[in-house]
């Protein structure tokens, strides 16, 4: 046999003996002859998905971790009859144990997990059996672990891979009842992937708009400064203007007249260079003391 498998001899004074294809399993050899008098124990378990048919001959046993289908009937607190189908994960961990303690491991398993899942689907209704099924899967998995340690098992995992109505009637609410949960799933999805799109344009919106707004303000102290220079500049230019005519020009007021005067002059330079038809009007007064010389 592989090194994954085991054997049970039963000797003439009818006690069980060990054999594991693994080394170092127990005192036995890996490969035996069958003494005199000597028989292969051969244990009967139970088959098929609900293990209702106890003709499986086991005398090589798998000590692999494996798997068992198991499918059976149970009740919600609503009254829904449901047909449930898992798979339980498991494996051998000692064999003398298990030999021991039951002649058919599977039908004693399913019929545990049976009776588990009966009492717990019992006390949910359908709603919330739909929404917590893995709860109901997990609470089995976790209660009662002596059961299986007195039988020398060790189960690895529990998953209930699908579930179904009893009755037809029941069975078409069910699927309307899946496919509406379905789609509103669906349409919340949408709408999520929506609200993220607007979400990610608002933002680009926004930051787009902190930008513009900090290129104005940006705009705004560049022409307040350009400003101020310009008027520092005027300013020395009129200091400069006063100052220089104090000695010939002593009277202040004669002093502002020459600067008007000859900014007076400059605006008409500037009109007189433009193009595009401009006009200029003055008044009597803007013009009082301001002599026009005709060069021709």
């Amino acid at each position: 046999h592989g090194e994954h498998e085991a054997m049970i001899i039963r000797d003439k004074e009818g006690t069980f003996q060990y054999y594991f294809g693994a080394k170092g399993k127990n005192d036995n050899p890996s490969c035996f002859f069958l003494p005199p008098l000597a028989e292969i124990v051969e244990l009967c378990w139970s088959r098929g998905p609900r293990r209702d048919t106890r003709d499986l001959k086991i005398s090589a046993f798998d000590c692999r971790a494996q798997y068992m289908r198991f499918e059976f009937n149970v009740r919600t607190k609503d009254n829904v009859e449901l047909i449930l189908e898992g798979i339980l994960f498991w494996e051998v961990v000692d064999l003398a144990k298990m030999v021991q303690t039951t002649g058919d491991t599977t039908g004693d398993v399913c019929n545990h997990i049976r009776s588990q899942f009966i009492k717990h689907v019992a006390r949910v209704t359908l709603k919330e059996f739909m929404h917590g099924l893995t709860d109901v899967s997990d609470a089995v998995f976790v209660e009662e672990p002596e059961f299986y340690v007195t039988r020398g098992m060790k189960n690895n995992s529990l998953e209930i891979n699908g579930y179904r109505c009893a009755e037809s009637a029941t069975s078409e609410v069910l699927q309307r009842i899946i496919a509406e949960t379905t789609n509103r799933m669906n349409r919340l999805s949408q709408q999520e992937s929506e609200n993220e799109v607007s979400m990610f344009r608002m933002e680009g919106q926004i930051e787009q708009e902190q930008l513009v707004g900090g290129l104005l303000d940006i705009q705004h102290q560049h022409s307040q400064n350009a400003a101020k220079v310009q008027g520092q500049r005027e300013a020395q230019c009129v200091s400069t203007f006063l100052d220089g005519l104090g000695q010939h020009v002593p009277d202040m007021k004669d002093r502002l007249a020459m600067w008007q005067a000859l900014r007076k002059n400059d605006a008409l330079s500037t009109l007189s260079s433009a193009t595009g038809g401009s006009h200029l009007y003055f008044t009597p007064s803007d013009v009082r003391g301001l002599t026009i010389k005709n060069a021709h």
